[in-house]
């Protein structure tokens, strides 16, 4: 059984082969990147290379050749990643690839979230495939609230526009952990996983953080347009302003606020603590 995982010079997708190594053993394992100069670390580890590109399909047909199962990370890249995804899984037909697990949105069938439009479509297109599938709807990082841990660190005070929105933040490498487990198929077995942890808002999550300090930071709770305002003072670009917004309507609107067992379930163990 050979197993492959895309985009693995990516921080998620290196964490998963990690663990597949471990799972299956080395020589199991295929990575592809887009970038083979990026790609030692993963050489290190022992496992099989390949270039791909997710907008060259004739690479990814020649990267999937005499594989059985895939985990398909999805595409960062917004602006081209449904064409990205398409070739991805028409790749996996021409190659005659027999599973995949794709990293997807939480309810991405029928969140309005930001993020969840290209997800949607890449997980009707899987279905339309007749490929034996898994969906992994991840929900957010922790590392993804880099400006709460860093106010965190510098006693400083966090403005967020959240409202009392929830979000079930889990750690990065519980997520690669599942996804490796579910794609070495030692995970219970189902075709959606909804993987996250406890959903919290910012309050909760900035407690749970900061339980063992005496001196606890302010967090200030504001409008989006307060908060983009701000954001644009400390110079950050009008994209990154646009999605962090984005992102801040979508937990007050209850997009992330997905409460389910299946991160637990998958892993077999708890999640790992946030301190």
């Amino acid at each position: 059984m050979k197993y492959l995982v895309t985009s693995a010079t990516g921080d998620l997708a290196f964490q998963s082969v990690q663990f597949l190594v471990d799972l299956v053993g080395k020589e199991q394992v295929v990575a592809t990147a887009r970038s083979l100069e990026k790609a030692q670390p993963l050489r290190d580890l022992g496992v099989d290379v390949r270039q791909a590109d997710y907008l060259d399909k004739e690479s990814l047909i020649q990267a999937f050749t005499g594989i059985d199962r895939v985990l398909f990370v999805s595409s960062g890249d917004l602006e081209t990643r449904e064409q990205q995804h398409r070739n991805v899984i028409e790749a996996l037909q021409t190659a005659g690839v027999s599973f995949v697990a794709y990293t997807s949105a939480p309810n991405a069938q029928d969140s309005t979230a930001l993020v969840a439009p290209d997800h949607k479509v890449t997980e009707n297109l899987i279905k339309e495939s007749g490929l034996e599938y898994a969906f992994l709807r991840n929900n957010w990082y922790l590392e993804n609230e880099g400006a709460l841990l860093e106010a965190i660190a510098a006693k400083r005070p966090f403005t967020y526009s959240a409202g009392e929105g929830k979000t079930a933040w889990a750690k990065k490498q519980d997520y690669a952990e599942a996804a490796a487990r579910i794609l070495a198929n030692v995970a219970p077995q189902k075709t959606i996983y909804e993987l996250g942890g406890t959903p919290l808002t910012y309050p909760e999550l900035a407690a749970l953080l900061q339980h063992d300090q005496t001196e606890k930071i302010e967090l200030i709770a504001t409008t989006d347009e307060e908060y983009a305002s701000q954001l644009t003072e400390i110079g950050l670009p009008k994209d990154a302003i646009g999605f962090i917004i984005g992102i801040q309507k979508d937990i007050r609107e209850g997009q992330l606020d997905v409460d389910s067992q299946d991160l637990p379930n998958v892993l077999g163990h708890p999640l790992t603590p946030f301190n």
